[in-house]
């Protein structure tokens, strides 16, 4: 059974005409105005049809007002310290660019090495500590003692620790 909001009127045999009370529409006055066809909800808030009006409904608590239109004071803060951060990183990064394209410019065009007396000096001192190559000295006996007195050496020795 489909409930009508509205008065009908029969204007023939066949036909007739149905005036809708505020908030329906259709032909029979079977369906509910949507306002949210026309409406748009900001910040990613959801819009839901109410009877002759309609609702934002904000996501958390950044946002408030009718259409999510106005932003929290903290989100406020949020945004002005990520822009200040991203300025900083800007800023940072043009004056790496600045030097090296001055170091450039100086080094290209002027003949002008700043960084090439710094470079000399450390190949100098790296130089300098580079230790010398370890030699291995071995020593030759000139008037060595024939193998056999060195024997008897040893055993002697031998015998008498023992």
């Amino acid at each position: 059974m489909m409930k009508f909001i509205g008065t009908c009127y029969k204007t023939s045999n066949r036909t007739f005409s149905c005036e809708c009370t505020s908030g329906w529409q259709g032909k029979h006055c079977e369906t509910k105005v949507n306002y949210c066809e026309n409406t748009m909800c900001l910040n990613n808030g959801v819009c839901q049809p109410l009877l002759l009006n309609y609702s934002c409904q904000c996501l958390g608590n950044s946002y408030s007002g009718r259409n999510c239109e106005t932003t929290s004071n903290q989100m406020t803060l949020f945004k002005i310290i990520s822009k200040s951060f991203a300025f900083v990183a800007i800023i940072a990064i043009l004056t790496l660019a600045i030097f090296i394209i001055t170091l450039d410019i100086l080094k290209y065009c002027f003949g002008i090495d700043p960084i090439d007396r710094e470079l000399q000096l450390t190949k100098c001192n790296i130089q300098k500590k580079k230790k010398k190559p370890m030699k291995i000295i071995r020593f030759i006996y000139i008037n060595a003692p024939p193998k056999d007195s060195l024997e008897q050496t040893i055993s002697t020795i031998e015998e008498t620790i023992i």
